[in-house]
C-alpha cells in the first residue's frame, strides 16, 4: 500500500509558505506587466481565438474535475463547504463554455457571438466563484453535507445558471454595455472586475489567517487559488483590446487558479483517505503492540495469574503459575477447586459458590508449591464476564505473602527514615520502641528512652494527667492533641501527638511532630500584629493632632503677628501697661505654638535635618548640671558613665527627652528617693519595645533613667506613651511629655523599654543604635547678616484666612515690599492669568477650598515659569519638602510663620535693595 504522511502542522506551514512566495511573484510579475506598455500588443483576432478557446477549455476541464472528484466522494470525508465551493466551479465551468461559445468569432450559438455575450458569461462565472469563495471563508466550519443538502446545492446553482444562460442569448439587449469597439472596457465592466477583486482577495485573506493556525493543506492552495484568482481579474479590468496582453494573462491566472482549486480538492478528497488509513493503521499497529505488552507483562509478573472455565479447568497461567505449583504435563488439567490450588476442600466449595453467584472471591490460600514447600496465597477470584454479561469462566490472581517478614523490614525502614518522631508503648505507658528521630528529638540515647514511662517525658503538671489520657485513649481507640515534652538538657519542646490504640497488641503507636519552630513563628506573627496596631493607633492620632494643628495654627498666626505689630508700631512706650499686656498675649500665643509642636512630635517619623552623630554623655552632663537645682535637695540625683560611643541625634532633642524623663522621675517620688541616670553598652535579647512593640535583639547603647518612685500600674503601661495621657494630679501635667519623647525616639531610629513595679519604681532604658563619630570637628555658628529691606517689589499672598492674610499684607508693607492680599486661589490665578507681570513673588496658604497651595504654585509657574514661590501651612506633616521643591517651591513655613525666616527668604529671592535688621 502507498504511504503517505498524514498532515503535520510543519508539512501545512511549508506548504503555506509556498504559496505566499507563489502569490508574492505572480504578484510582482502582474506589477510589472501592468506598468509596461503591453496593452499596446494585441494578437491578431484570427490567431487569439484558438488560443483563448484552448485556455478556457482547458479551465472548464479543470472545474469539471473538481466538481467530479468532490460528488463522488463519500459525504462524511468532508464538510459542506466543499461541496459548495465544487459546485460553484462547476457551474462557473459550464458558463465559461457558453463563454467560449459565444466570444466573438466563434460560430453561432442559438443566436450570434459578440463580445458582449462572452463578457457577460464571464463576468457571471467570475461572480458566482468570488461570492462562493468568500462566503466559505467567512464561514468555514459547516457540517458534513447530506444527501438532499448536496442535491439542493447542486440544484440551486443549476437554477441560477440557466438564468443567466437565459438573460445572456435571449435578452442582451437588456444587459448593461460592457465593452465598446474602439474604446475598450465600459465603467460598468471595471467596476465589476474590482468588485470581483476585492471579494477574491478579501476571502484570500481570511483563507491566509485560517490557514497559520489549522493544520490542514486544503487552507493554504484555496488561499493561492483566490489570491492569484484576484491577480486575473486586475489584469482583465485593464484590457482595452479583447485580444491584447492583458487580456490573455487574465485568463492565464485564471488557468493557474483552477489548478490550484483543482489541487486542493484532490488533497482533501483524495490523498486525505490515504492519510487517515494510514494513520489508522499505524494506531491499529501501535494497539497490537500494546496487547501484545501488556500479555507479556502478564506472563512475566510474579503473582500467580490463572485463567479457568466456569468449572475451574485452567485454561491459561502465567509462569509464575506454573513456577508455583511446578509442571503439571500429561497429568490431570489443574482445577481451581482442587488440590494443589486449592487444598482445603471446604474453602473451595465456597469459593465456588461465592463465584456462580457473580461475586468477587477473597481469601488467605494455604497450599504446597512444586518443591512441597508451604506458601500463603493472598488470592482474589473475579467471575470473567463475555460482552453480553454471561460469566464464561474465571480469573485468579494471588499474591505469595510467605516473606511477611521482608514487608515488615520495609515498614521498619519507613519509620527509621520518617521526619516525625515514632514509638510504641504498652499499656501502662511504658515505651517499648523509638525511632531515629523520636531520639534526635528528645535528645536521649535509644537504649535510654525504652523503660521510661511517659510521665518522665511529657511536661504537665500532674502525672495523672498523663495516665488519664492514657486511659480516654484506650477507649476512643485514637486521638490527636497537643502537648510538651522535655529535651535531656532540660528545656521543653512544643509536640503535635498522633496516637492510636491496637486492642489486639495492646500497644500505644504514636507519632510525634516537633511544632516549636511554628510556636515560634506564631510569636513572631504575634509581634507583627502587636506592631500593626501600635503604627495604626499613632497614624489615627496623627490624623487628629494635624487636623487641630492646622485650625490651631492659622488662628496663632494672626493673634501673633497682629500682636508683634501692635507692639512694634502703635506703643511707643515699651515699658508701660499696654506694651506688658502686647508681651503677655504674645508669650501666651508662643506657649501655644509650643504645646502645638509637642503634639506634632509624637507622630512625626522624618529625621531630623539638624541630625549628627553625637556624644551622649557630654548631654547628660549638661543636662544634669541644668537640672540639679530644680531636683529638691531630699531627692538624691545620681549619675554614672561607662560609654563614650557615639549615637546618631540631634543634642537639642536628647537635651528634651532626659529634661522630660528627669522631671517625671522627681514628681513620682513624693519626698525622699534617689533617681539614676547611667549610660553603658548593652546587648538586647527578645525584649519588646513600648513604642514600636518591635521585638529588640544585637547591641544597643543604653541611657537609663531610673527612680524609686511610685511606680507605674500595669494597666497603665500600653497607654503610657499616648498623647495627653498621665497618672499625674490635675494641674500638674499635659500628658505630652512622653509623647514627645515617643516622637523623638522613633524619628532618631532609638527604642525604649519600661520596667515599673507599683511601689518600687521605674526604669525608663533608652536603646540608641551605636554610630561612628564624623572626623569633622563642629564649627561655631557664624553670625547672621543682616536682611535687606525690599524696594517695592510685588509680592501677591493667597490665603483662605482673611485675617492671616491680612498680617502678611501688613508685614510685607513694613518691610518695603508692596502687597496683594487674595482669600480665593481661584481669583489670584486669573488676577495672574490676566497680567502676569504683575508680580514678582507668590506667598500661598496650603490648605485652602478649592484648590491647594501646591496646586496654584504648579498652575501660577504654567503663566510665570520662573516665578518664585513660598508655600505656608498649618501641618507640615502632609507635605513632602522634596516633592515641594520639585514643583518649583522654593520655601515651606509652617505657621505661625516665623518672621526672620520670612524676610530672610524673601530678600534671598528678590535680592539684596538696602540694609535693615529684622525685629
Amino acid at each position: 500500500m502507498m504511504s503517505v504522511p498524514p498532515p503535520t502542522p510543519s508539512r501545512t506551514a511549508a506548504l503555506l509558505r509556498q504559496q505566499v512566495w507563489l502569490v508574492a511573484a505572480a504578484a510582482v510579475l502582474a506589477g510589472v506587466i501592468m506598468l509596461l506598455p503591453l496593452h499596446e500588443v494585441h494578437l491578431p483576432h484570427q490567431h487569439y481565438l484558438p488560443l483563448h478557446t484552448g485556455l478556457e477549455f482547458v479551465s472548464i476541464a479543470a472545474a469539471f474535475l473538481v466538481f467530479a472528484t468532490v460528488w463522488h466522494t463519500r459525504s462524511r470525508d468532508h464538510s459542506s463547504a466543499l461541496v459548495v465551493i465544487a459546485t460553484a466551479l462547476f457551474a462557473a465551468g459550464w458558463l465559461d463554455f457558453f463563454h467560449a461559445l459565444s466570444y466573438k468569432g466563434m460560430p453561432e450559438l442559438v443566436s450570434p457571438s459578440s463580445v458582449e455575450k462572452g463578457i457577460a458569461f464571464w463576468l457571471a462565472a467570475r461572480l458566482i466563484v468570488a461570492v462562493t469563495l468568500l462566503a466559505v471563508s467567512l464561514r468555514p466550519r459547516l457540517p458534513v453535507p447530506t444527501k438532499a443538502l448536496r442535491l439542493g446545492v447542486l440544484a440551486a446553482y443549476t437554477a441560477l445558471n440557466l438564468l443567466v444562460i437565459w438573460a445572456v442569448l435571449w435578452h442582451e439587449a437588456l444587459l448593461p454595455r460592457t465593452y465598446i469597439e474602439g474604446e475598450g472596457l465600459t465603467p460598468f465592466k471595471r467596476w465589476i472586475e474590482w468588485l470581483i477583486t476585492g471579494m477574491l482577495a478579501v476571502a484570500a485573506w481570511r483563507f491566509y489567517r485560517q490557514a497559520r493556525h489549522s493544520d490542514d493543506e486544503f487552507l493554504p492552495l484555496i488561499f493561492g487559488a483566490a489570491a492569484l484568482g484576484a491577480l486575473s481579474e486586475l489584469f482583465l479590468a485593464q484590457y482595452e483590446v479583447i485580444s491584447d496582453t492583458l487580456n490573455l494573462m487574465g485568463h492565464l491566472y485564471k488557468f493557474v487558479c483552477y489548478t490550484l482549486i483543482y489541487r486542493a480538492m484532490f488533497v482533501v478528497n483524495v490523498r486525505r483517505p490515504y492519510q487517515q488509513l494510514a494513520a489508522q493503521t499505524a494506531t491499529l499497529r501501535q494497539a497490537n503492540e500494546t496487547l501484545r505488552t501488556q500479555s507479556l507483562a502478564l506472563a512475566s509478573i510474579t503473582s500467580p495469574v490463572l485463567v479457568t472455565d466456569l468449572e475451574g479447568r485452567v485454561g491459561w497461567r502465567n509462569r509464575a503459575s506454573a513456577e508455583l505449583t511446578g509442571d503439571q504435563a500429561g497429568e490431570t488439567p489443574l482445577s481451581l477447586f482442587a488440590a494443589p490450588l486449592t487444598p482445603d476442600a471446604a474453602q473451595a466449595a465456597d469459593m465456588h459458590q461465592t463465584l456462580q453467584a457473580g461475586q468477587i472471591w477473597r481469601g488467605l490460600v494455604h497450599s504446597l508449591d512444586g518443591h512441597g514447600k508451604a506458601v500463603v496465597l493472598n488470592r482474589t477470584v473475579t467471575p470473567l464476564r463475555n460482552e453480553g454479561g454471561d460469566i464464561i469462566g474465571y480469573v485468579s490472581v494471588a499474591e505469595n505473602i510467605t516473606g511477611q517478614s521482608r514487608a515488615e523490614l520495609r515498614q521498619q525502614r519507613v519509620l527509621e527514615t520518617a521526619i516525625d518522631g515514632f514509638w510504641i508503648a504498652d499499656e501502662e505507658g511504658r515505651l517499648l520502641e523509638v525511632n531515629d528521630a523520636y531520639v534526635r528529638m528528645t535528645g536521649y540515647p535509644a537504649s535510654e528512652l525504652v523503660g521510661q514511662h511517659l510521665t518522665q517525658l511529657e511536661v504537665v503538671e500532674n502525672p495523672e494527667v498523663t495516665r488519664q489520657r492514657l486511659a480516654r485513649l484506650r477507649e476512643i481507640g485514637r486521638e490527636q492533641f497537643m502537648t510538651r515534652i522535655r529535651h535531656k538538657d532540660g528545656h521543653t519542646l512544643a509536640v503535635e501527638i498522633s496516637a492510636a490504640w491496637d486492642p489486639q497488641s495492646r500497644c500505644f503507636y504514636v507519632f510525634t511532630r516537633d511544632r516549636t519552630e511554628h510556636e515560634q513563628s506564631d510569636a513572631v506573627q504575634q509581634d507583627l500584629e502587636r506592631q500593626l496596631q501600635q503604627s495604626q493607633k499613632v497614624q489615627a492620632l496623627g490624623q487628629l493632632t494635624g487636623g487641630i494643628a492646622h485650625d490651631f495654627n492659622n488662628i496663632l498666626a494672626a493673634i501673633l503677628g497682629y500682636s508683634n505689630l501692635a507692639l512694634n508700631r502703635f506703643v511707643p512706650d515699651k515699658q508701660g501697661k499696654l506694651a506688658s499686656y502686647l508681651r503677655e498675649v504674645i508669650m501666651a500665643s508662643e506657649r501655644a505654638r509650643d504645646l502645638i509642636a509637642k503634639m506634632l512630635s509624637f507622630t512625626r517619623i522624618q529625621p531630623n535635618t539638624r541630625t549628627g552623630v553625637i556624644s551622649p554623655a557630654a548631654v547628660i552632663e549638661e543636662v544634669v548640671a541644668m537640672m540639679r537645682p530644680s531636683i529638691p535637695a531630699s531627692i538624691e540625683l545620681r549619675v554614672r558613665i561607662d560609654a563614650r560611643q557615639g549615637i546618631r541625634m540631634d543634642a537639642g532633642e536628647l537635651n528634651q527627652v532626659l529634661v522630660n524623663l528627669i522631671i517625671n522621675a522627681r514628681d513620682a517620688i513624693d519626698d525622699h528617693g534617689v533617681i539614676d541616670i547611667s549610660l553603658h553598652p548593652v546587648e538586647m535579647d527578645g525584649q519588646i519595645c513600648a513604642i514600636s512593640r518591635q521585638r529588640l535583639s544585637g547591641h544597643y547603647l543604653a541611657l537609663d533613667v531610673g527612680d524609686s518612685g511610685s511606680g507605674i500600674d500595669a494597666e497603665h503601661l500600653p497607654r503610657l506613651f499616648d498623647p495627653f495621657f498621665t497618672t499625674k494630679d490635675v494641674g500638674k501635667g499635659t500628658g505630652l511629655g512622653l509623647s514627645v519623647v515617643h516622637g523623638i525616639l522613633r524619628r532618631s531610629d532609638a527604642h525604649v523599654v519600661v520596667d515599673s513595679t507599683p511601689g518600687s519604681g521605674s526604669l525608663f532604658r533608652l536603646l540608641f543604635p551605636i554610630a561612628t563619630p564624623s572626623p569633622d570637628a563642629s564649627r561655631p555658628p557664624a553670625e547672621p547678616p543682616l536682611i535687606p529691606a525690599g524696594t517695592g517689589q510685588r509680592v501677591w499672598v493667597v490665603d483662605d484666612e482673611a485675617a492671616v492674610a491680612r498680617y502678611l499684607g501688613e508685614l510685607l508693607v513694613d518691610w518695603g515690599y508692596r502687597a496683594r492680599i487674595f482669600n480665593d486661589p481661584a481669583e489670584a490665578l486669573a488676577a495672574l492669568e490676566a497680567a502676569p507681570d504683575q508680580i514678582d513673588l507668590l506667598i500661598t496658604d496650603q490648605t485652602m477650598p478649592g484648590m491647594n497651595g501646591m496646586q496654584l504654585a504648579l498652575l501660577a509657574r504654567h503663566f510665570r515659569p520662573e516665578l518664585p514661590v513660598m508655600l505656608c501651612t498649618g501641618f507640615t506633616g502632609d507635605i513632602q519638602i522634596d516633592e515641594a521643591h520639585q514643583q518649583g517651591i522654593r520655601h515651606v513655613f509652617g505657621k505661625p510663620i516665623p518672621v526672620q525666616e520670612l524676610v530672610r527668604a524673601l530678600a534671598d529671592e528678590l535680592g539684596p535693595q538696602g540694609q535693615r535688621s529684622a525685629s
